[in-house]
């Protein structure tokens, strides 16, 4: 496996692990209804990476991995509204 593939693989599994605990977060009744809002809202972000990561090739192009890297860049930084993420492979 070479270097991109298991930096791919890496945050791929961070992000699982991030999706899981959004989850346990949004059906925890202990939590107030505000809190399990953000863990759903986060758990729409954690599939769009998800689902970015998908679509990451070994051989991308300069270009390529630049509006990647843009699409993760509003993903992470994008006005919070409450509209879950679209992600399309590029």
């Amino acid at each position: 496996m070479h270097m991109f593939e298991r930096h791919v693989a890496s945050l791929r599994s961070q992000a699982l692990a991030v999706l899981a605990a959004n989850q346990a977060r949004a059906a925890d009744q202990s939590l107030g209804s505000s809190d399990r809002n953000i863990a759903a809202f986060n758990i729409d972000e954690v599939q769009a990476m998800l689902a970015i990561l998908d679509c990451v090739k070994p051989n991308l192009r300069p270009k390529e991995a630049r509006q990647i890297a843009a699409r993760i860049r509003a993903i992470l930084k994008g006005p919070h509204g409450w509209q879950p993420v679209r992600v399309g492979c590029l």
